[in-house]
């Protein structure tokens, strides 16, 4: 692999702080001395440095005063640079490529940005930290004119900031999907996971339910989302949130953490479940199986995405706008690529009433 100069390393850094928000625009920057100290490097190596960031735009140098962060450093410089480029090419990094709802997502993607000419290339994270790592340095390694992302494990602090500073330095457009990066500026398409939260836990309640086991990825930003939604629509019918009704899990380890005893000994009470998605609705439906507990006699199940498996099963389920969000990431980014402002954008959630959600017979007229 080429290695960095090292002037390089000072500017990635700088827009990695930038970016975290551990430095803000208008405030004074470390100085040249205190430069050459912490990245243990010569004067001029610092200047250059220096040079590039006050170029860019994102440094202002003031003759006896020192340097400071530019007020409005420019993170959405895309329409700046949109005549530059004319690859026709565009990078899709996610976390799946071939599981569960993201293979009709792709195809959207991908059947649109085609026929406008561009060509697409995929990397898949396989949900974890270190992937993201290597799927973002294999783009950063192409020549591309913009980046579709789904963001790995969002739910916690990104560890690849430094990879997301080089993209903004380069002013290259980005689009994520079903999630974002807090830490990170930029545009994003999903559906409206507080409002699905509430809207399926709202059913439930209104179909008698007041105790309500939600089943959450610890991981995910879309959980931590969901979770909030849960929690609003129980607050709204003077339901109390128990604490034990709240499971957070590995997505990693989820099939084995919901055959956990320890599980099943805290859910005590509980008439109903909303669960994250589909694919955790059908393996908890399964373990009620195991357990003898009818769905829906006597527990009721609602999930997210509204899948083929979850069709199949009469699961009651919120439909996730796969074709026609891919149709929308790709005309955004297409949109941001010639030099356009965009907006994110959420989708309103649509609940499908099935099989497996049941007015609470204590709660009966």
């Amino acid at each position: 692999m080429k290695q960095v100069p090292k002037y390089k390393k000072i500017v990635h850094w700088t827009l990695e702080q930038l970016v975290s928000g551990s430095i803000i625009p208008g405030e004074k920057f470390s100085s040249e001395n205190a430069l050459c100290q912490q990245f243990n490097v010569s004067r001029q190596t610092v200047r250059r440095a220096l040079e590039e960031l006050e170029n860019d735009g994102y440094i202002t140098r003031i003759k006896g005063s020192g340097t400071y962060i530019s007020k409005s450093p420019p993170h959405n410089s895309t329409q700046v640079n949109a005549k530059k480029r004319s690859s026709k090419s565009v990078g899709i990094i996610t976390t799946y490529l071939d599981a569960y709802i993201f293979p009709s997502i792709m195809q959207a993607i991908e059947r649109e940005l085609s026929q406008e000419g561009y060509t697409v290339h995929v990397a898949s994270t396989h949900n974890t930290v270190e992937g993201e790592s290597r799927a973002l340095q294999s783009m950063l390694g192409n020549t591309l004119d913009g980046l579709i992302v789904w963001p790995t494990k969002s739910g916690l602090p990104c560890m690849n900031l430094q990879y997301y500073a080089q993209i903004i330095n380069k002013a290259l457009p980005v689009i994520f999907v079903d999630s974002f990066y807090p830490e990170l500026p930029g545009t994003y398409v999903a559906i409206d996971d507080v409002s699905v939260g509430r809207l399926a836990t709202s059913h439930l309640i209104e179909n008698g339910h007041t105790q309500i086991l939600g089943i959450f990825p610890h991981g995910d930003r879309q959980g931590q989302l969901r979770y909030k939604g849960y929690c609003m629509a129980l607050k709204e019918a003077g339901i109390p949130l128990i604490d034990t009704y709240v499971h957070w899990y590995s997505k990693e380890d989820v099939e084995e953490e919901l055959s956990r005893k320890s599980l099943w000994q805290n859910i005590g009470g509980a008439t109903a479940a909303f669960c994250f998605n589909d694919s955790l609705a059908l393996m908890l439906m399964d373990q009620l199986d195991q357990r003898d507990i009818s769905v829906p006699t006597a527990f009721s199940v609602i999930g997210v995405d509204n899948t083929v498996m979850g069709k199949r099963s009469g699961l009651t389920s919120i439909v996730h706008p796969s074709e026609e969000l891919g149709y929308i990431v790709a005309h955004r980014l297409i949109s941001m690529i010639e030099g356009n402002e965009t907006q994110s954008v959420l989708f309103p959630p649509k609940l499908i009433q099935r099989k497996t959600v049941r007015q609470f017979p204590q709660n009966k007229s």
